[in-house]
């Protein structure tokens, strides 16, 4: 932990800068500065953990902070060879399709002399703040309920907490998958909702739903079909192995439901129903967290725990969903 802490700078501002190029609907660059990441943290992970330097755990985190520090490199070199950054913005545009925040491009100071620039309209800046406060309260919710998860299993026994943890991270790879379709819906979203471009909205909609459906039926197949080997690649434990292959048919299940709701909860992100998400989704961990308090295997809490959560998630997404399209165009649609 040590280690790795060095590395918070670098993580905060790869999040930032993720989220600016997103918001230009470039997906190049992040997938650049991902690969520059996964490869500094491959090369370096048997330098550092084995010998001669023999680091171990340690030397794994410093991979990782290393590797961290490259994609930070990445993003910080394309924000000014795009000039993106505010000093250079005033000499040239950014060579990529954006929309424009508001801007106050004359304002008058208290003395009465006018003063020409081009600075976020406080408006923007308050929406900014809002939003920020409303997906952090969304996410912590989200980290409550999988830790609450983590916890319920551990004390059910090694083997259980065991079978969650392989489940957690077979479930990861494939909602990683899943996610890039609704990084996708975020972005054409809020252009569409921006430009209160109601029948673009519309179709938009229409196609991401079938899309996301589509692509969560492939996933439940390819984990119905790898259901039979994921306990022997993980475990030998016959103990673990039997709750692994009693919970993969849960996975496989939930891959619909975890497709639907990523999808459908982007767009609405792309719409700004910010508030209405951290709401729904903290009563949905509410949820979550008393269905799992209440089971008493590991099963249990993937079958329903889980599957409460993200049954909530897919319905507050749908009606965050309808109330921004309701707004597209109207007199109420607030940037």
């Amino acid at each position: 932990l040590f280690t790795r802490c060095w590395a918070a700078p670098a993580v905060l501002f790869i999040g930032v800068a993720e989220g600016v190029f997103r918001g230009y609907a470039n997906t190049v660059v992040p997938l650049v500065a991902s690969m520059t990441a996964a490869l500094i943290n491959l090369a370096l992970d048997p330098i550092l953990m084995f010998q001669p330097i023999g680091w171990g755990v340690a030397g794994a985190a410093a991979a990782t902070a290393i590797s961290q520090f490259g994609a930070a490199a990445v993003y910080l070199q394309q924000l000014i060879s795009n000039r993106m950054l505010p000093q250079q913005r005033a000499q040239k545009a950014p060579q990529v399709e954006t929309l424009q925040l508001p801007t106050v491009a004359d304002t008058t100071n208290a003395k009465g002399i006018s003063r020409t620039g081009s600075r976020p309209a406080m408006g923007v800046i308050r929406t900014i703040l809002g939003a920020n406060v409303a997906m952090l309260a969304k996410q912590g919710s989200l980290l409550f309920g999988w830790a609450f998860a983590s916890r319920r299993a551990t004390t059910l026994g090694p083997a259980h907490v065991a079978a969650h943890q392989v489940a957690l991270s077979v479930w990861l790879v494939f909602a990683l998958i899943l996610d890039g379709t609704a990084v996708s819906a975020q972005v054409l979203m809020s252009r569409a909702f921006a430009q209160k471009d109601k029948p673009a909205a519309k179709s938009l909609i229409r196609y991401m739903v079938k899309f996301a459906l589509f692509q969560g039926l492939v996933s439940m197949l390819v984990v119905n079909g790898i259901d039979f080997a994921v306990p022997k690649l993980f475990t030998s434990d016959p103990e673990i192995q039997g709750h692994l292959s009693r919970l993969m048919p849960h996975l496989a299940v939930q891959q619909v439901i975890v497709s639907l709701t990523l999808v459908i909860e982007s767009l609405a992100v792309g719409g700004n129903q910010f508030k209405l998400l951290a709401i729904g989704t903290a009563l949905a961990t509410v949820a979550s967290i008393w269905q799992i308090s209440q089971q008493t295997t590991v099963g249990g809490i993937w079958g329903i725990g889980i599957m409460t959560l993200f049954l909530g998630r897919l319905l507050t997404s749908c009606i965050a969903t309808w109330q921004m399209y309701r707004l597209v165009g109207s007199a109420d649609q607030k940037h």
